[in-house]
């Protein structure tokens, strides 16, 4: 008579109890339950921040290789450095003026008060995916701070994404660029409305739906978005419309998603 050895018998309560745990897990991601809800919202968090810990000494020596590298930088790559910055930041004071000017024009249209003050969150994104099928950040502010669900990300006074699900100290969002991505939004002097959705064949590009019957889009004209539905604050700049090979219009988006660090949460009033 054979006996199972004690390996053999801890290896199979291990899978057992993987098993368990994973259904366990699985259960609670599923359930609409306001305590389950609770309860994966802190192992989500959980998760994140462990993966920001893990990866922290990798960061650090990263950080330290690149900061050893750039002891040894040239003056004029320094100087070329604080170039790009200024220019950033006359793009940014561009933008403002531009959607300042906006808003500027919609209020001579209305007749009393219109708000166009929303509170905002300052925040770090922590964890940036970017491929053809998912354009998506998690970022340091949750519930806890006031995020909700469907909250605009911006910087620079540009439009970057939405807020899509909030754990209690972590969001996750997606770009403008996801293909998942409906933004409301008013397209030049004509202010023709359509739905800006990401391209699934080129994730820098933004098509442009239900766009009205008879229309006449030109190349350069601005976008921002628009407050239908208060899904959005009204005259956010998204981007410009531009052409393509085959001379058909797109959207390109005005922000840079390869500089995102710190961005800014737009909260709605729901």
């Amino acid at each position: 008579m054979k006996f199972a050895s004690s390996e053999n018998v801890d290896v199979k309560k291990n899978i057992i109890i993987f098993i368990i745990i994973s259904l366990i897990l699985l259960f609670i991601d599923r359930s609409d339950n306001k305590y389950f809800k609770a309860t994966r919202s802190a192992i989500n968090d959980g998760i994140i921040y462990a993966t920001v810990v893990l990866k922290s000494p990798f960061n650090f020596i990263s950080d330290t290789v690149s900061s050893f590298n750039n002891f040894f930088v040239d003056e004029k790559i320094i100087a070329k450095n604080k170039l790009l910055d200024l220019e950033n930041e006359v793009t940014k004071l561009k933008n403002e003026k531009i959607t300042l000017l906006l808003q500027l024009e919609n209020l001579k249209k209305v007749t009393g008060e219109e708000n166009y003050k929303f509170e905002t969150i300052k925040t770090k994104v922590l964890s940036f995916k970017s491929n053809i099928l998912s354009e998506s950040i998690i970022i340091n502010k949750g519930s806890r701070h006031g995020v909700s669900s469907g909250d605009p990300i911006i910087k620079n006074n540009m439009l970057v994404g939405k807020i899509t699900d909030v754990n209690f100290n972590s969001s996750y969002g997606i770009l403008i660029t996801n293909i998942n991505s409906r933004i409301p939004v008013r397209i030049g002097e004509k202010n023709y409305n359509a739905i800006a959705v990401g391209n699934p064949n080129n994730i820098n590009t933004i098509n442009l739906v239900f766009l009205p019957k008879e229309y006449s889009l030109n190349e350069d004209d601005y976008v921002y978005t628009t407050s239908i539905d208060n899904i959005m604050p009204d005259g956010i700049l998204v981007g410009q419309i531009k052409k393509d090979k085959q001379d058909k219009f797109y959207l390109k988006p005005m922000y840079d998603f390869n500089q995102m660090d710190y961005l800014t949460i737009v909260k709605m009033d729901k």
